[in-house]
């Protein structure tokens, strides 16, 4: 296998992590910004439209910093890292006249599922157009990899009529994918036209958020075989069916918040962390995991961790 990913615990092998340049990110707002506090929506409000840079400094360059420091600790992990292209001219503005210029979340412009890459469709305007600064990595797979693309129709320009589909509402456990829905992204319509594109041999399962949730990864993750962490607050239904009898590690409202969900598993029994959820770390080792602890404070004040910051192209897993 050269190309794909099963579950979300093999062996990481190949992977795209996000880049953001203290001078690219600009302050977006749109409808649908539902997850964010009541602290970050008064700060986008506020500056949209903005260079974070020229409004914050030091969260701007923490940002770019801690991210780097990502990439550079799983390169040195034995993992092959990627980075998306640099968007500029009026690659930067298309779709979008202001908002997100960073394309530091790799996790949602693109959907890894056995050997398809899928060009997602975001909800937000703003986001949309971070697909270009992937495209010579799809490319690339597709043309020496094996991999079979794919894109999911764009969703209405208002966010309102999908499909949307987004990388950080699907969790993949083998022949069973999750899909997350709560309004903010992903729509069942994304969710019917991923079934669709997998076929029968596969069961997309849609997992219905509080209407405050961004991403199914915000509320839930499959760590390894038999264990997940969770916040049942977030979770209308509770779990899909097949993970009700694992081993949990619940986790609060405001963990949630913090994205104590929200980690980069480098294979079963091995995971990347924010430093700063240290209760679920401590849960984590005592059942046997081994915890690499790193500071991942400020992308997550913009709604996105660790999970969100990277995209498989390779995991080794059998599918049964």
């Amino acid at each position: 296998m050269l190309f794909g990913a099963h579950h979300e615990w093999g062996k990481l092998r190949d992977v795209v992590i996000g880049i953001s340049p203290a001078e690219d990110f600009v302050v977006f707002h749109e409808d649908s910004c539902r997850w964010l506090t009541p602290e970050g929506l008064e700060f986008s409000l506020r500056h949209s439209g903005k260079r974070l840079i020229d409004v914050d400094p030091e969260w701007a360059h923490r940002i770019e910093r801690q991210v780097d420091a990502l990439a550079e600790l799983v390169a040195r992990e034995g993992v092959t890292v990627h980075r998306p292209q640099r968007l500029k001219g009026d690659e930067r503005t298309f779709l979008a006249p202001n908002g997100e210029g960073a394309q530091l979340f790799a996790r949602d412009a693109m959907i890894v599922v056995d050997t398809h890459v899928i060009d997602a469709s975001l909800r937000l305007k703003c986001r949309q157009r971070e697909r270009y600064g992937l495209r010579s990595l799809v490319q690339k797979a597709v043309a020496t990899r094996g991999a079979h693309w794919s894109s999911v129709p764009l969703g209405s320009p208002g966010g309102v009529d999908g499909p949307f589909l987004e990388g950080g509402d699907t969790l993949l456990n083998g022949r069973e994918i999750y899909v997350g829905i709560s309004g903010c992204a992903s729509d069942l319509a994304g969710a019917d036209w991923l079934q669709a594109l997998l076929g029968d041999t596969y069961r997309v399962i849609p997992v219905a958020l509080k209407s405050h949730v961004l991403h199914l990864d915000c509320a839930m993750a499959l760590i390894q075989p038999g264990l997940l962490i969770h916040c049942p607050q977030k979770l209308i239904d509770g779990l899909p069916m097949s993970l009700r009898d694992w081993d949990k590690i619940e986790v609060s409202p405001e963990e949630a918040t913090l994205l104590a969900t929200n980690g980069l598993v480098l294979e079963a029994g091995r995971v990347i962390v924010d430093a700063d959820n240290r209760r679920v770390i401590d849960e984590l080792r005592r059942r046997k995991v081994d915890v690499i602890p790193l500071p991942f404070d400020a992308p997550i004040r913009l709604g996105g961790g660790l999970r969100c910051a990277h995209h498989p192209l390779l995991r080794e897993s059998v599918l049964a």
